[in-house]
């Protein structure tokens, strides 16, 4: 009983030993795999963890004696101990941080985040930079430089950041030597306000915060990019994208009244672009560039020799003049209103934006884009007159008005041959199939011609009738000419020269086919030997004959067309282009007469405006 008792006792202590050390086991790994993510979670949090301070601490930072200033992974936020640095103006407030050292310095601001309270605008003042690369950062409040000056040689940099709220560059002491804008988000706008020797813009996205422009003045015109009235050496805009999310008074991009030596612009796409009062000095090119709406370009200049500007970035009259109205708003004219043609001041100033790149384009020799540029004038023209002919009508100004119609459907205003062969081929045609329901003395074919091969189709098929008796008649004399030909040929064949052999043996030929082979080769396939009522008995035979009589019907169907087809092609051909050589083919006819006349009258008319356009771009291009 002892022993049994012991011998319990240890298997007990076993059992319990073993659990232990199953639950340590189990119990140890998972707290591992937690340390192991805890680690890795306060690593990836330290990653985009950023220290915060405060403006009055971003200054202590700045104002260091140092040439060189990184200022990295900060979170930039305002609070009450930086009341030394907020300024009071008459409508708002502002931070303001002014350069107290003086000597040009390197700054640097990498991953920072700039988020004050209240939005109000931080303002860099007087600095004086060597160097300035802000990279990586979320501007989401208002950022100013003011005055700033430049003194080294690498350009201001703005790269990789996220740009909530305006970012401007302002001040008229010192032009900015360079200013580098890359792979930017930006929900507002860019305002540059002061010279720059060299903008550069690339791989930039625009998008309008729809929340951010309603609180804004709603009767004044917001630009997402804005360099307007400076003085600019070089600017280069390069795949940008502007979407201005469908508010009306929000425009892309604005040099309004800017002096720019130099201006590329490639691969952009935006809403509405401001050129108006712009003067380009030294070269324009521009590829590649979609707006969707508007380019305004009233008194926009640039140089004649130095612009390349194929009219497919400008096209589908997106040209317009800006003016204001009494709120300071931009109101685009474009003449196509009625309200719009009654301005004739707009009109007229419209008109010559557009002749002005027509002749740039005709001195360039780029025949494509005049082209293309007077058609638009054109259009634009034709809507003047017909709101002319409903205020005033006249029948002069009708006939010209009804006739640019007709010439920009038929040539594009004379600019385009191509098009109007087409068209005149059309008409052709469609005279073609006039003509086929006519009768023409050319193929013979009128109601007496079907009524005779109905009929002898007719006696052929119900009757017993062989084949050679019913082509007896009708080839009995044309069969003695061939006879004779064929006597002649062989009789005084040695003495003919050979180029009657050449003729002669075609024709006997064809005689031979059409009077000898189709009988044999109704024969061969023995088609309806009897009567059609004495096969009436026999179904195989009936089905037989039946699918051959619709077979032969067919053909015949189809060789009417095609004869007929090509009589009425060479006919209608031969009216438009000479009016029948002085005398009309189908006089015996009234309706074809008729028709042979109408045609001659539009060939006429129509050869000519081809004729003319066609030496109007040969000249051109000459």
């Amino acid at each position: 009983m002892i022993k049994s008792s012991k011998l319990l006792k240890l298997i007990l202590l076993a059992i319990a030993v073993l659990f232990y050390n199953l639950s340590f086991a189990t119990a140890v790994i998972p707290q591992d795999e937690e340390i192991i993510e805890e680690e890795e979670v306060e690593d990836s949090e330290e990653e985009v963890l950023r220290e915060i301070i405060n403006l009055t601490t971003l200054n202590e930072l700045m104002q260091a004696d140092e040439n060189e200033i990184i200022i990295s992974d900060y979170d930039i936020i305002s609070s009450e101990s930086d009341s030394k640095l907020l300024i009071d103006k008459v409508f708002f407030s502002l931070y303001e941080i002014t350069h107290l050292i003086d000597k040009a310095k390197k700054v640097y601001f990498y991953n920072c985040k700039f988020n004050l309270a209240d939005n109000a605008p931080l303002v860099f003042k007087d600095w004086d930079f060597s160097k300035l690369n802000i990279v990586g950062c979320e501007l989401l409040s208002p950022i100013e430089f003011a005055y700033s000056t430049h003194s080294g040689q690498y350009p201001f940099l703005i790269e990789n950041c996220i740009i909530q709220d305006n970012l401007k560059f302002t001040g008229s002491l010192m032009p900015i030597k360079s200013i580098r804008f890359k792979n930017n988000e930006i929900s507002t706008a860019i305002i540059i306000d002061i010279p720059v020797g060299s903008l550069y813009v690339s791989n930039c996205r625009f998008i309008a915060d729809k929340i951010k422009y309603d609180s804004r003045d709603s009767e004044k015109n917001h630009y997402q990019f804005s360099a307007d009235g400076l003085k600019i050496g070089e600017v280069f805009f390069e795949e940008n994208k502007f979407n201005n999310s469908k508010l009306k008074n929000v425009f892309s991009l604005n040099f309004e009244g800017s002096e720019i030596g130099e201006l590329t612009m490639y691969k952009n796409s935006m809403q509405i672009m401001n050129l108006s009062y712009a003067e380009i000095q030294k070269s324009l090119l521009i590829d590649s560039l979609f707006v969707e709406n508007y380019i305004g370009i009233l008194n926009f200049d640039f140089p004649e020799s130095n612009t390349n500007v194929p009219w497919y970035n400008l096209g589908n009259e997106k040209l317009a003049i800006f003016y204001y109205d009494e709120s300071e708003l931009i109101i685009p004219y474009q003449a196509k209103s009625d309200e719009e043609l009654s301005d004739n001041l707009k009109y007229n100033d419209l008109i010559s934006a557009y002749s002005k790149l027509n002749t740039l384009y005709h001195d360039r020799g780029d025949i494509s884009s005049a082209n293309s540029s007077y058609v638009e004038i054109k259009d634009i023209e034709t809507r003047k007159q017909a709101f002319t002919q409903k205020i005033n009508p006249s029948f002069n100004n009708l006939i010209n008005y009804k006739l640019n119609i007709f010439l920009r459907f038929f040539s594009d205003y004379a600019t385009n041959p191509g098009k109007s062969l087409i068209q005149s081929i059309w008409v052709i045609l469609i005279f073609t199939l006039l003509y086929m329901v006519s009768f023409s003395r050319w193929d013979g074919m009128n109601y007496k011609y079907y009524l005779h091969q109905f009929n002898r189709f007719s006696i052929y098929i119900t009757t017993k009738t062989r084949i050679e008796d019913v082509f007896t008649n009708d080839m009995a004399l044309e069969n003695n000419d061939i006879q004779e030909l064929r006597k002649k040929y062989q009789r005084e064949g040695k003495e003919m020269p050979r180029i009657l052999k050449l003729f002669g043996e075609p024709l006997h030929f064809l005689g031979k086919f059409r009077y000898e082979v189709i009988p044999g080769l109704i024969r061969v396939l023995n088609f309806q030997p009897g009567a059609w009522k004495d096969i009436k008995t026999k179904p195989i035979k009936k089905m037989w004959s039946g699918t051959v009589i619709i077979l032969i019907s067919s053909m015949f169907l189809v060789y009417v067309l095609v004869v007929k087809f090509l009589n009425s092609l060479l006919l209608s051909l031969n009216s438009f282009v000479v009016i029948g050589y002085g005398a009309l083919p189908e006089e015996d006819e009234w309706f074809a007469m008729y028709l042979s006349i109408i045609e001659g009258i539009i060939g006429w008319f129509l050869l000519t405006i081809f004729t003319i356009t066609l030496l109007s771009q040969v000249l051109q291009s000459a």
